[in-house]
């Protein structure tokens, strides 16, 4: 393993504080420039790379791409040098989260932020493009969105002039460079290419945001190996996302689907792209209000749309929901006009909620259910409940008068009260003589008063603990008090195909056995399906403990973790601890899911 270059090395005027992370090329370290005392990024050539000529001229290539563009949606390169032998560039230091690492978080994006950051990144692909360069590998991992909502473009260490006579190529005739998830039609084949492959790749970026797994993947471990995914995007019709998160701007949708046009002449230019995006973003802004990482209306509720996530596939997405929702207010209508011919009374109007995706079609069905089969008899009655009681101004009518009459109003308090005595003591009495002794437990005698209520200085009366979903149990913290729901036991396969159903097991098992072969991804998808998550190491530890959770037969399982490299995540097992594991399909790992509280 090459040595990482120490915390405190300076390097010309640029002192290094900590490693950031690596790439395929050249190490990322964070640094100090001494002289304008700001925060800089530096990347240098790896150790193991010093002696690879080709390699090098790469490095050098992209300190020369990015430095000639000055675009605020393109990474800034301050400085080139050479460091023990080694290129290195000097670059801003970008403050933010990737957007592949966004999405693997906080699931799929709302359509008017995936505008906003793919109309950024077009802006700086398009800057790029009239000084001459070619990406090549635009995917969201290289996109970077910043704390003030920008985002910017990363990482152009495989960027080549779009004029082949400007500089050799520093790749044979006929490899392909780029990531197969993203890579156009044309550069797959290994032809000549121009900015257009941007243009596609930035189409299945969009795609990503907002359907939350890449274009032409499965969720089939054998259909999902590298030179299959290419051949999807050699031969299949670029997918539209709302089939995948029916929330989904549906004209957003079909602009990420021309963008991934098979033939690179009908892929929009990035005027036409950004003046799209751009009318497009008032509309959609307009109609669903929303926040990024989610789906969802943004709530009124400050919570800032963490509650409720994006259903990434099946089950029980917006569509659903609306239409319980309509159904609901239909069968109240019926009700309302069943009602119109019968005494009226004063209902108090009913609260309408923000329902959405999985929660509204969920709470919408419900209502719908119980008012159909309750009937208009109870709901009426349970609106007669809510009527208010008339003012005490009213004047009741002669009817009334003379009822309260008929009922001896008039009659001396003193003597309702014997009344009352000799009645209860004949029905004791009577109570007694027919069971004897026994009799007295059937009596009323025991007050059921409600409790005084506290005092100042008593303790609150502990909440009763929430209820946990079927199939979950409740986890406690260490103190007592109710943390989250984790289930009981890890997902089957019978479970997983009703999400994935081409998906298939790596060997044949039981329906009600552990899924295997399911990949981090796939897991973290299924897991937002259900509007729910993978759980935490400390999480899962907790649950191991409760009474009712059940050991997944000696399989590793997929966590959550705050893993920056998308190919590594981790997995923990009940003897062994924690791994980390390439986040493939695995034949010895599952998954559980978690429910916050």
């Amino acid at each position: 393993m090459p040595k990482a270059v120490a915390t405190g090395t300076t390097i010309e005027r640029y002192r290094v504080e900590a490693v950031i992370g690596a790439g395929s090329m050249g190490d990322v370290y964070r640094g100090i420039d001494i002289d304008l005392k700001r925060k800089v990024a530096i990347k240098i050539l790896s150790e193991r790379h010093r002696d690879n000529r080709e390699l090098r001229a790469r490095f050098v290539r992209e300190a020369r791409a990015v430095a000639a563009i000055s675009h605020p949606n393109v990474v800034q390169v301050f400085t080139t040098g050479t460091f023990d032998g080694r290129p290195y560039i000097a670059m801003e230091f970008l403050d933010g989260i990737d957007l592949g690492t966004s999405v693997a978080k906080d699931g799929p994006w709302d359509s008017a932020a995936a505008i906003r950051a793919i109309r950024d990144a077009a802006r700086g692909l398009d800057a790029a493009a009239r000084a001459g360069l070619i990406h090549r590998d635009v995917k969201p991992t290289n996109l970077v969105l910043l704390q003030d909502g920008t985002v910017k473009v990363t990482d152009f260490g495989l960027a080549k002039p779009q004029d082949p006579d400007d500089e050799p190529a520093l790749t044979a005739m006929g490899v392909v460079v780029g990531t197969p998830d993203y890579i156009a039609p044309e550069q797959a084949r290994g032809e000549r290419i121009d900015h257009r492959v941007d243009i596609y790749a930035l189409g299945g970026t969009l795609y990503f945001l907002i359907a939350g797994v890449p274009p032409f993947r499965t969720g089939k471990p054998g259909e999902d190996k590298y030179l299959k995914v290419v051949a999807r995007h050699l031969r299949n019709p670029p997918p539209n996302a709302r089939k995948r998160n029916p929330t989904a701007d549906a004209e957003l949708a079909a602009l990420a689907q021309t963008m991934m046009a098979k033939k690179p002449n009908r892929r929009p230019t990035y005027e036409t792209l950004i003046s799209q995006l751009e009318a497009m973003l008032p509309r959609v802004e307009r109609e669903s209000p929303t926040v990024r990482g989610t789906g969802m209306p943004a709530p009124s509720d400050g919570s800032g749309g963490k509650n409720s996530k994006t259903p990434l596939v099946g089950g029980h997405g917006d569509e659903g929901g609306q239409r319980a929702l309509s159904d609901s207010l239909a069968a109240l209508s019926e009700l309302d006009s069943a009602e119109l011919s019968g005494p009226k009374t004063i209902v108090d109007p009913v609260p309408v909620h923000p329902l959405s995706g999985q929660g509204a079609g969920r709470a919408a069905s419900q209502g719908a259910g119980r008012a159909a089969s309750q009937g208009a008899g109870r709901a009426a009655s349970q609106r007669a409940r809510r009527a208010p009681a008339p003012p005490e101004s009213a004047q009741p009518t002669e009817l009334v008068k003379s009822q309260r009459a008929r009922s001896g109003a008039g009659n001396p308090v003193w003597l309702k009260v014997l009344t009352a005595i000799a009645v209860l003591v004949f029905f004791v009495g009577a109570v007694l003589t027919i069971l004897g002794p026994r009799g007295l437990a059937l009596l009323p005698l025991t007050s059921h008063a409600s409790p005084p209520a506290a005092r100042d200085g008593d303790p609150p009366a502990a909440p009763a603990p929430p209820q946990a979903p079927a199939g979950m149990i409740l986890i406690s913290r260490s103190d007592g008090t109710p943390w989250l729901f984790v289930s009981a036991r890890a997902v089957t396969p019978a479970d997983y195909a009703a999400i994935f159903p081409d998906h298939e097991p790596a060997k044949q098992e039981p329906s009600t056995a552990p899924v295997t072969a399911v990949s981090f991804e796939y897991a973290q998808a299924f897991a937002r399906s259900h509007g729910k998550r993978l759980a935490t190491a400390d999480e899962w530890r907790a649950a191991s403990r409760v009474d009712g959770f059940e050991r997944a037969g000696g399989l590793w399982e997929w966590i959550e973790d705050d893993a920056r490299k998308p190919d590594q995540h981790t997995t923990i097992h009940p003897e062994q601890g924690l791994a980390a594991r390439a986040g493939g399909n695995a034949s010895d790992v599952t998954f559980r899911l978690a429910k916050d509280l």
